[in-house]
């Protein structure tokens, strides 16, 4: 299949490796060709299920250069999203799908905002690394799985495709592909964590070691995670007790050092994704006239690291 990785950060370099080392014909759009170094140095993945270098990788600046794509990843940040899309909209609206990769759940609402005409499923990246920003990633666990759809996505046959597509073919980084009907309850599950955790090691400034397994810090994380359950069942998302729990065990279950992408950022003094994470818990608890005093805190706590150093 022919595949357009937008944006080579950690989740777009790891997967578009993954695919091009099954084979796939993967292009790679990137914000500077210039400036990239994946056309010279590759893509190299360390980490605990091996050492893997891509050596030869397509990659562009210029959308018309990549509009034969089939599938389209979007793995830019969530406040990226809509400039992207309209950036790439000519690829992404000609594409037959495009799975949006970022974290939250609105990440197709952004897509569509910048690109309106285009196939847009919801998508959940599953996988803890980290990117020099010169073509080498750092993969921490053994996470390694994509989760997309949509009511419609078992009529596409680009997505069907897309899905079997590291069948009969090399997989060694196992990569597990799932598709499913109702994507924005995955999507919501994994939010419960999601933005627990980088709210949580934004503000505590540790690792899940020291946050999980402290009493007061726990009753926290359980705070939050009841919040967004909250928020999810006002907006007709159907999570269920299972999903509440489960959130609580991965939490306590990761490495002890493992911090949030966001917490990273805000390390480095680049943007947050708060808007989309915290932020948006608050804004939907709000309107909901949902009592969110935990993410209320986190995004007040955070919002002036929001624009990052710049």
């Amino acid at each position: 299949m022919e595949i357009l990785v937008i944006g080579a950060g950690a989740v777009g370099s790891y997967f578009g490796a993954a695919l091009a080392l099954a084979g796939h014909d993967v292009t790679f759009g990137v914000r500077d060709e210039a400036r990239s170094s994946i056309g010279s140095t590759g893509i190299r993945l360390r980490g605990p299920r091996g050492d893997f270098h891509v050596e030869r990788v397509k990659h562009t600046d210029n959308p018309a250069l990549a509009s034969g794509a089939h599938i389209v990843l979007s793995t830019v940040k969530l406040y990226d999203a809509t400039a992207s899309a309209e950036q790439w909209r000519i690829p992404i609206e000609r594409a037959r799908a495009v799975i949006s990769l970022q974290n939250g759940v609105d990440g197709v609402q952004r897509i569509l905002a910048g690109a309106p005409n285009s196939l847009v499923y919801g998508g959940l990246a599953f996988v803890s690394g980290q990117s020099d920003g010169h073509g080498s990633v750092e993969y921490l666990s053994d996470m390694s799985a994509l989760t997309f759809g949509g009511r419609d996505a078992p009529s596409n046959e680009a997505l069907v495709k897309f899905a079997a597509c590291f069948n009969g073919r090399q997989n060694p980084l196992l990569v597990k592909l799932e598709m499913v009907d109702d994507i924005a309850v995955s999507q919501w599950a994994k939010f419960l964590a999601l933005a627990t955790n980088a709210a949580l090691t934004c503000l505590v400034r540790r690792g899940a070691g020291v946050i999980y397994h402290d009493e007061d810090l726990l009753r926290l994380a359980r705070k939050s995670i009841d919040e967004i359950v909250e928020v999810a069942h006002a907006e007709g998302i159907a999570l269920q007790e299972e999903h509440r729990t489960r959130a609580l065990e991965m939490l306590r279950g990761l490495p002890p050092t493992m911090v949030a992408s966001m917490h990273h950022d805000l390390v480095a003094g680049r943007r947050l994704e708060l808007d989309g994470l915290s932020g948006l818990v608050s804004r939907m608890g709000h309107r909901h006239g949902i009592d969110t005093q935990f993410h209320d805190f986190a995004y007040a706590c955070l919002k002036p690291h929001q624009s990052g150093m710049s």
